[in-house]
């Protein structure tokens, strides 16, 4: 059965509109052409057959790469808690096997509590029990890395609330046992045992073979996460701290 001029038409425009913004010139010309020759209506419904699949094939094309964009997504993300719950493990097992034994052996064990806080710098901060055991291989790590045996026989000193703009413009505190607390400002820190209280704000600090102690906490004040975070990634022979 002929298709009527009009049809032709409509369905010539129908099909210029929908790969127009293609190829405009190329596709008009050929449809011209084969117009003027007399078999328009089987290269239409060629034409239009093909569209049909092509833009089926590109339909599902995409929707497979969606599905599997959202699968490695999902998949990456699985991947993600579980290396960090394992590397989480290993630090809770390291905290407990060396948290009681004698500075002097702990120094045998630093490269592997120095893996183990590498670990743990790559690890995600939410998952459950991440900080108390953080901090334990902090101060682990760097009892491993100091001499303090002669420090931790002393009396526990109190720093609270002490600014300095310019840093050095106070003596350092060496060889001491102390706890921080609120703000503290430009202060040098040498050989000593430094226990952050809660409410520590430390702005441009510097401690030079310290060893670090957290409060218990599972969820702790943010300056204390950016402490942790620093010391995460720091060289603990001389490290200067900002978290306010």
């Amino acid at each position: 059965m002929a298709i009527r001029n009009e049809d032709k038409q409509w369905i010539y425009g129908e099909i210029q509109s929908a790969i127009g913004s293609l190829r405009p010139h190329g596709w008009r010309k050929a449809v011209s052409v084969l117009r003027e020759l007399g078999i328009l209506g089987a290269i239409i419904t060629v034409i239009v057959a093909l569209l049909g699949i092509t833009a089926a094939a590109v339909y599902h094309a995409v929707a497979d790469v969606r599905e599997e964009t959202a699968l490695r997504t999902r998949t990456g993300d699985r991947l993600e808690k579980i290396e960090s719950t394992l590397n989480l493990l290993t630090a809770q097992l390291a905290a407990q096997k060396y948290s009681t034994i004698p500075p002097k052996e702990l120094k045998n064990h630093r490269e592997e509590l120095k893996d183990i806080r590498d670990n743990l710098a790559k690890a995600r901060r939410d998952t459950p029990g991440y900080w108390p055991a953080t901090f334990q291989i902090i101060t682990l790590f760097s009892k491993a890395s100091s001499d303090i045996e002669k420090v931790a026989e002393q009396p526990e000193g109190s720093f609270d609330t002490i600014v300095n703009d310019q840093l050095g413009a106070v003596a350092p505190v060496e060889n001491s046992r102390i706890v921080l607390k609120n703000l503290i400002q430009g202060m040098i820190f040498k050989n000593s045992i430094v226990r952050f209280d809660p409410s520590v704000r430390l702005v441009n600090d510097v401690f030079i073979n310290c060893v670090f102690i957290f409060p218990a906490a599972e969820n702790p004040p943010k300056p204390l996460q950016e402490i942790g975070k620093t010391l995460l990634a720091s060289d603990l022979s001389k490290v200067t701290l900002n978290a306010s």
